[in-house]
């Protein structure tokens, strides 16, 4: 299973990346980036658990003491990213809203380092370098909306990436506990508690019938780009270290600008081109089993 973990990680980036495909249909039944992002979570959460309790019933236990662990993955990792994300896409352009959030590596990285004792290698410190600046290359960076407010929008982008980290520290102590599937839901549904908060539902639910048309796809999209993608990479998160794991998700970036070239006829500049190379030679390099040199192995 540990050789196939990326695969899982690789699957989830697809899944992610196709949110903006989502998210851009959703967005023509007139809701706001807010209540777009609730739909998704909270129609998640719902779908999630009606398929746990029809198939995997067993998978909804888990002991009252460990709560706070959900709580925190749910509300600190999910909702935080979130709220977070979309915050920064309407305080800044897209690309640096991208940027921000895939500073969750180095968050990772760090954290890893403090809880698990993971070893910063200088293979993983010069795949971190390559994905992050190939994600630089991948989407570019505008300063557009930057003018006013830009210290308080880049810690608020990176509040993204920190909350999209921490998915990998707690999930990687909550699932030695539990199977992939009960933390993938948990977090969802503690995610999907608290962007209920911060909308209207009833507003919402009123601005979904007046395209009913609309509704099963994007109810289905949400789940597909919210709650599949959690599992597969919780799962990878059973097999591997959580700083690999995060280095890895940057291909998410990759596919989200293959989906916008394919879909939407979005062209790829050289730089683009570029910055999907070193990103799959970041993903490559962190496949290589490290040379031995004796009984030294490298550090």
């Amino acid at each position: 299973m540990k050789k196939v973990a990326p695969l899982f990680i690789i699957a989830a980036t697809l899944l992610w990346a196709a949110t903006g495909v989502v998210t851009r249909y959703i967005a023509t039944t007139g809701l706001t980036t807010v209540e777009i992002a609730a739909l998704r979570v909270v129609s998640s959460a719902i779908i999630f658990f009606i398929i746990l309790l029809l198939f995997y019933p067993d998978r909804l236990k888990i002991k009252v003491r460990d709560l706070g662990w959900f709580a925190g993955i749910g509300l600190g990792s999910l909702f935080l990213n979130n709220l977070a994300y979309s915050e920064t896409v309407q305080r800044a352009s897209l690309s640096m809203a991208v940027i921000l959030l895939y500073t969750s590596p180095f968050f990772v990285t760090i954290m890893a380092r403090i809880f698990f004792k993971e070893k910063i290698t200088t293979r993983k410190l010069f795949a971190l370098t390559l994905a992050f600046i190939g994600c630089l290359f991948v989407v570019g960076v505008s300063k557009a909306g930057l003018e006013e407010g830009i210290v308080l929008t880049i810690l608020i982008g990176m509040c993204a990436g920190f909350g999209f980290g921490l998915y990998s520290i707690l999930g990687s102590v909550l699932l030695k506990r539990y199977d992939s599937l009960t933390v993938a839901f948990y977090a969802i549904l503690f995610a999907a508690l608290g962007t209920v908060v911060l909308t209207k539902p009833a507003a919402v639910v009123t601005t979904l019938m007046a395209s009913p048309s609309k509704l099963p796809l994007c109810i289905i999209g949400s789940f597909v780009t919210v709650a599949l993608p959690y599992i597969c990479y919780s799962l990878a998160l059973k097999y591997m270290e959580a700083g690999k794991a995060s280095i890895i998700s940057s291909f998410e970036v990759v596919a989200a600008s293959l989906y916008g070239a394919v879909l939407f006829g979005e062209r790829l500049q050289l730089k683009n081109i570029l910055g999907i190379v070193l990103v799959l030679t970041a993903l490559i390099l962190l496949q290589l089993k490290p040379k031995e040199r004796g009984n030294v192995k490298e550090n």
